[in-house]
């Protein structure tokens, strides 16, 4: 991981997708985002709960992330210190929203939708099924309570204030000349000028809205709890087999 040239600050849901296609087009290609995690670099998913549950654990980081030159988005955002000390030439962009307000709408209708839901059994049932259904979501969730010192899918926790402080705690941490403060809707120009690098004559990355990540993640829930059912089935089949084998109906 010690060829990590940017590293990208910003929360999830600040035009991260966005981000990533941006720069792999700008030539610093492979850009790590949750997109790599889901469907990726599954093999890496088993680090999650290593760099969770371990103080000394910059080991497990640099082989989470080996291979990139670029990281934006959760889970690599959360890393953004770990990163800089690693790779000290490294520049970093805080992606940010309109507003604090405007940003934390968009993460409870998707990434954190769960911070709406205010039944308790509800909320479990939820919880256990994501768990059972994709198990590094859990680790990396763990992560986040960690470094933000809240849950961000807890109905209780002021999202926008979470977002506030965070964009605080990155502007406080690094040095001025090696930040840039960016919005997507700003285009090539000062990610470009920041970076060193010629402005594109194509235009700027606009994908993964509110609607395209529900709907996205709406499919690959009916494809897991297929798949997930299908295990269940083929499991119930072969020991119904076994069972008449062995003992007969």
């Amino acid at each position: 991981m010690a060829g990590l040239q940017v590293i990208g600050a910003g929360l999830g849901r600040t035009g991260t997708l966005s981000m990533k296609l941006a720069l792999e087009e700008l030539g610093f290609n492979p850009c790590h985002h949750m997109a790599e995690v889901m469907l990726v670099h599954t093999d890496r998913n088993h680090l999650f709960k290593k760099i969770y549950q371990e103080e000394d654990n910059i080991d497990a980081i640099k082989e989470l992330f080996g291979g990139y030159v670029a990281a934006v988005d959760y889970p690599g955002c959360m890393f953004y210190e770990e990163f800089m000390k690693i790779n000290p030439d490294a520049k970093v962009v805080l992606t940010v929203r309109d507003s604090p307000e405007a940003w934390a709408k968009s993460a409870r209708e998707t990434i954190f939708m769960l911070n709406t839901v205010q039944s308790w059994l509800k909320r479990k049932v939820m919880i256990f099924v994501q768990v059972a259904l994709n198990p590094r979501v859990y680790w990396i969730q763990q992560m986040m309570v960690k470094v933000h010192g809240v849950a961000p899918s807890e109905p209780k926790t002021d999202l926008a204030q979470m977002y506030t402080d965070w964009n605080k705690r990155v502007i406080e941490t690094v040095a001025a000349e090696k930040l840039l403060i960016f919005n997507v809707k700003e285009g090539w120009k000062p990610l470009c000028d920041f970076l060193g690098v010629p402005v594109p004559d194509t235009p700027f990355p606009r994908v993964n809205s509110t609607e395209q990540w529900q709907n996205k993640v709406s499919g690959l829930m009916k494809g897991n709890i297929l798949n997930a059912l299908t295990r269940v089935v083929v499991a119930g089949l072969i020991f119904a087999c076994g069972y008449y084998l062995l003992v007969g109906f």
